[in-house]
């Protein structure tokens, strides 16, 4: 399974970075893939489990990269969860935490890309729209 990651620290838009890829998707043809989706951690985080599918091609989803240990909440089960259900990719956002980023740095087929920074509010969404454009384009 091929992991492309989001990386940067706490509130920075990662999560939301990955609802909109999530929701590109969607739009581009891919249907959820039954019996996957829970929402992870606090809802109002938007943060998400779930699978996509197109051609026979299956994209996993992990909103919440945040913690190192717990099953079922750590990055590390979770793209665990991800793989044996078959994802030939997951976009995940993973804080920037050594330990957190080494559940990444585990697939030898990974990428790491860094969340830009927005410079005000005004900036969050256009931000986080090229953030996922940058994701989806690496699947």
């Amino acid at each position: 399974m091929k992991v492309i990651a989001l990386s940067g620290a706490v509130d920075t838009g990662k999560s939301h970075t990955i609802n909109i890829a999530y929701a590109f998707l969607l739009r581009d043809g891919y249907v959820q893939v039954p019996g996957n989706f829970r929402v992870l951690g606090n809802s109002n985080n938007k943060d998400f489990i779930d699978i996509l599918e197109k051609d026979g091609k299956k994209v996993g989803f992990v909103g919440m990269g945040d913690y190192i240990i717990g099953p079922g909440q750590s990055l590390k089960s979770l793209l665990e969860e991800l793989e044996t259900k078959g994802c030939d990719s997951a976009l995940c956002a993973a804080r920037d935490i050594p330990r957190i980023l080494a559940a990444v740095q585990a697939y030898p087929d990974h990428i790491i890309i860094q969340k830009t920074l927005s410079t005000g509010e005004e900036n969050h969404r256009i931000v986080n729209t090229n953030d996922a454009i940058v994701m989806i384009n690496e699947i």
